[in-house]
């Protein structure tokens, strides 16, 4: 049963987030505020190349440490899902992914954030590089897939959009592929 929203004031705009604040009622007719996050839809590629999957380790200011996880990267205005993937994968891996298996979206943080995340597979490519972000310090990370299984199975992984690809995939791939 949705709330009804009474007022909605934005009290900030950035380059990739918006944040308003909305007054609601909710079902049981209460008045209250929600804190809302306009956030640019994004991408995960789960890259396997050669029974190896490839990961970006990088650090995360809003979390303070290092994360492990698939290449990803924002939606831009007029661009679709897959050509996102296609020009990340090239910018932060140096790969261009031949094909792209979707596999859905999430929302990594529905309580507060109205962001989606388009996730796909990606197992065949080419090499080719595209100019990495100016802010971006990367590190690529290659790991065998029973590696990253174990992994997996220890909950190693802590990044949403890095555990619901290998969910995914570990639930609809034969790890011999």
């Amino acid at each position: 049963m949705a709330n009804k929203v009474l007022d909605s004031n934005r009290i900030y705009e950035g380059r990739i987030l918006n944040l308003r604040v909305d007054s609601v009622e909710l079902p049981n007719g209460v008045q209250t505020k929600r804190e809302i996050v306009e956030h640019k839809n994004g991408v995960g590629i789960l890259p396997i190349d050669h029974a190896m999957m490839v990961f970006v380790q990088q650090y995360r200011d809003a979390v303070g440490t290092d994360l492990l996880e698939i290449p990803a990267g924002l939606v831009e205005v007029g661009e679709d899902p897959k050509e996102t993937a296609v020009r990340e994968l090239q910018e932060e891996v140096g790969l261009k992914p031949l094909s792209l298996e979707p596999c859905g979206f999430v929302y990594p943080t529905p309580g507060c954030c109205d962001e989606r995340t388009f996730l796909f597979i990606a197992n065949q490519f080419e090499a080719h590089c595209l100019k990495a972000d100016d802010d971006e310090f990367i590190h690529v990370v290659r790991l065998p897939i029973e590696t990253v299984k174990k992994m997996y199975d220890h909950h190693e992984f802590i990044d949403a959009k890095t555990v619901s690809a290998l969910g995914y995939y570990f639930s609809h791939h034969n790890m011999n592929e």
